[in-house]
């Protein structure tokens, strides 16, 4: 079924002005989140095949049109229309902020999502390019948004930093709050963001407020990423009580040398999650890899236990290899889990270009497998017992 209203509407990429770019927007939600990934299916209007809520009322929805239709399209909120209600104060721990800068100071971004066709295009960062002026033009100083694992290099490159704890978020899963801080240019030209060359120190002098923000954010997140260590204390960090990559027993890394093992987790991140955490949410349309640290992770489907997995083991290999949505949920069994989020398009690229360490990896993640096959079976005859 077509998209309705879309006559006339100018190719570009833009904030909403009318009724229809809004329906736009709605319909291109419904269209990859409700059809396409299977969320939000509550929370959507299936005659109109428009998936809104009351939050649309007030929010600024950036419009990407292309031919005519919608490809792209995101949501932001900014302190100066409204104030943020307990909700949203929760979903991108606002308290400590609100505490240090003024409500119109903070913008945050969500409902982001780019049709299948276009994913390869640079709609995305058009569309934060229109944020970016937004911000400059409204004189906000820090962009939140909650991001899932697969996501986080892209949004690293932006400038963006993880700031608190990761949470599950309701039908999506592990996300992990992110900000970024306008004012900061010094950390926007250091990792080479483009919104360095949207800007420069003149355009942010209204930024009053960069060295509380940095004091905030810093030690509150729960990812260590190469971004912010040196690649030997990165690779320190990574080592640190991981006694499944020393050992090489029953792991990925299993016959791979140290140099390998620095080329598969060159882009990679240590994820810190708590008991009870949700990792990955049954029926999610993500390929990330996760490789655990330390600590225990239980799989289960309808409430059921399936599977528990140790250090050493891999979550989230079926959905990356057969290109299908997460077959089972995993949470957090216990506090102290540590996982090193393995990034999809560098694990893709390397079964094509790097086919030595991809075939050791091909193996060791076969190796897995049956194991877990065999815990599988173990599982049933206890709940049979």
């Amino acid at each position: 079924m077509g998209y309705k209203n879309m006559n006339g509407l100018a190719d570009g990429v833009r904030f909403a002005q009318t009724d229809e770019e809004r329906e736009a927007s709605y319909q291109l939600r419904y269209k990859v989140y409700v059809e396409s990934m299977g969320r939000l299916k509550d929370k959507s209007d299936h005659q109109r095949k428009e998936l809104k809520d009351k939050y649309d009322e007030t929010a600024h929805l950036a419009i990407a049109i292309k031919g005519g239709r919608p490809v792209g399209t995101l949501r932001l909120f900014w302190g100066g229309d409204t104030q943020f209600d307990q909700n949203l104060k929760d979903a991108y721990h606002l308290h400590p902020l609100l505490e240090r800068i003024p409500v119109h100071k903070i913008c945050i971004v969500e409902r982001l999502m780019v049709e299948e066709k276009s994913r390869r295009s640079n709609i995305t960062l058009r569309m934060y390019k229109e944020v970016m002026h937004f911000v400059l033009e409204k004189k906000a100083e820090v962009v939140l948004l909650d991001c899932e694992p697969h996501h986080l290099n892209s949004y690293l490159k932006l400038g963006f930093r993880p700031y608190a704890k990761t949470y599950s978020y309701p039908g999506i899963g592990l996300v992990i709050p992110m900000a970024l801080i306008s004012g900061d240019y010094e950390h926007l030209q250091r990792v080479g963001s483009p919104f360095a060359m949207l800007t420069t120190e003149e355009d942010l002098s209204y930024c009053q407020h960069v060295d509380e923000l940095n004091e905030l954010i810093s030690p509150q997140s729960k990812i260590i990423s190469q971004t912010g260590y040196d690649q030997k204390d990165f690779l320190d960090q990574v080592y640190k009580d991981s006694k499944p990559i020393k050992n090489h027993e029953l792991s990925i890394f299993d016959s791979l040398s140290e140099s390998e093992i620095e080329r598969v987790i060159e882009k990679s991140h240590v994820i810190e999650c708590s008991k009870g955490d949700r990792i990955i949410e049954k029926d999610n349309s993500a390929r990330t890899i996760f490789f655990v640290l330390s600590g225990v992770v239980e799989v289960r489907r309808d409430g059921h236990l399936q599977a528990i997995i140790s250090p050493g083991e891999v979550i989230g290999e079926i959905a990356f290899f057969l290109d299908v949505k997460r077959s089972a949920s995993v949470l957090a069994a216990t506090d102290d889990v540590k996982l090193l989020s393995l990034d999809d398009a560098s694990l893709s690229r390397m079964m094509k270009f790097e086919s030595t360490i991809a075939n050791k990896i091909l193996r060791n993640f076969c190796r897995g497998l049956c194991h877990r096959i065999i815990n599988g079976v173990e599982i049933a005859d206890l709940r049979s017992n």
